[in-house]
C-alpha cells in the first residue's frame, strides 16, 4: 500500500524512501516551491516540513532538486541532505535520469515516435511563456512516441525528456500542432475545435473543459546517487485523466 500524508486540501503519495531521498507523486494544482519570500501559498517545498527531515540551506527550496509545473501532477524527487541533493543535481544536467510523461493532445503524430531537437527561449512579449528558437536560447530535446489515438483526432502520447526546460513538453508539441488538452497558454483555438467535430456533444465538453494541462509525470528511472542501486517507479494516472481516458474510449 502506497504511504501518503495530507497537506492542505492536497494528498500528496510517498512512492518511494530512504534516507537520502522520496519519490512523491505530486498533485495538480500545487506549486514546487514558493515564487519568494511572500508567497504565502500553498507549496510542495512547504509540505516537506512536517513529512521529512531535511538538511538543505537553499532557501525556498530545501529538499527541491527539480520542479514541475503547478498544473502538470505526478512524480518528483525530493533530497533529504546535501550530499544527495548535489549528487542529483549533476545527475539532471548530465542527462542520466530517465523521465516519462503522459499527455492528453488534439491531433495525430503522423509517425510512430519523433526526436525533437530545438531550443527553447522565453517569448518577448509574454515573460512567463516560452517558444521553440532557431538561434536564441537552451536546446531542449523530447521523445514522442504514440500510445493511442481516439476519434482520429485525439492522441495519447509516451514522452521523455532528456533535457529538463520549463514548459519543454507544452512547447515541443505545440511546436507539432499537437497541444495538450486543457493547457490554457499553448493552444490553436481553431484547429483544437475542429478536431472535436466528429465527437459527441459529452465528449466535446469533456476535452473543451478540462480544467488543467492533460500532462502526468508517470515513470522516473535513475541510479541512486548514494546507494547506487536501480531505481525505477511508475505512478499511474490522477483521476481527472483515468476519467479522461476512459470516457474517450
Amino acid at each position: 500500500m502506497i504511504k501518503s500524508y495530507i497537506y492542505k486540501s492536497f494528498k500528496i503519495e510517498i512512492l518511494y524512501e530512504d534516507n537520502d531521498i522520496a519519490i512523491l507523486n505530486k498533485p495538480s494544482g500545487l506549486i514546487t516551491h514558493k515564487r519568494n519570500e511572500l508567497d504565502n501559498g500553498p507549496s510542495l517545498q512547504e509540505s516537506l516540513k512536517s513529512q521529512f527531515i531535511i538538511d538543505d540551506d537553499e532557501k525556498l527550496k530545501e529538499g527541491i532538486v527539480h520542479r514541475l509545473d503547478k498544473d502538470t501532477s505526478g512524480i518528483i524527487i525530493i533530497t533529504k541532505n546535501l550530499i544527495s541533493k548535489e549528487k542529483l543535481r549533476h545527475m539532471f544536467k548530465n542527462r542520466n535520469i530517465k523521465k516519462n510523461y503522459l499527455a492528453f493532445t488534439y491531433g495525430v503524430l503522423n509517425q510512430d515516435k519523433i526526436e525533437i531537437n530545438t531550443n527553447i527561449s522565453r517569448n518577448k512579449y509574454r515573460r512567463t511563456k516560452f517558444e521553440v528558437s532557431d538561434k536564441i536560447g537552451k536546446i531542449a530535446i523530447s521523445k514522442v512516441s504514440n500510445i493511442k489515438t481516439f476519434f482520429g483526432s485525439l492522441s495519447l502520447l509516451n514522452c521523455e525528456i532528456i533535457t529538463g526546460r520549463t514548459h519543454q513538453i507544452r512547447v515541443h508539441l505545440l511546436s507539432l500542432g499537437l497541444p495538450i488538452i486543457g493547457d490554457k497558454d499553448y493552444k490553436l483555438n481553431k484547429e483544437q475545435t475542429f478536431r472535436l467535430n466528429n465527437m459527441s456533444d459529452d465528449i466535446k465538453d469533456l476535452v473543451s473543459q478540462f480544467p488543467r494541462q492533460a500532462l502526468h509525470s508517470y515513470k522516473i528511472e535513475f541510479i541512486h546517487p548514494i546507494l547506487k542501486k536501480n531505481i525505477n517507479i511508475t505512478c499511474e494516472l490522477p483521476n481527472d485523466m483515468k476519467n479522461l481516458n476512459r470516457n474517450l474510449k
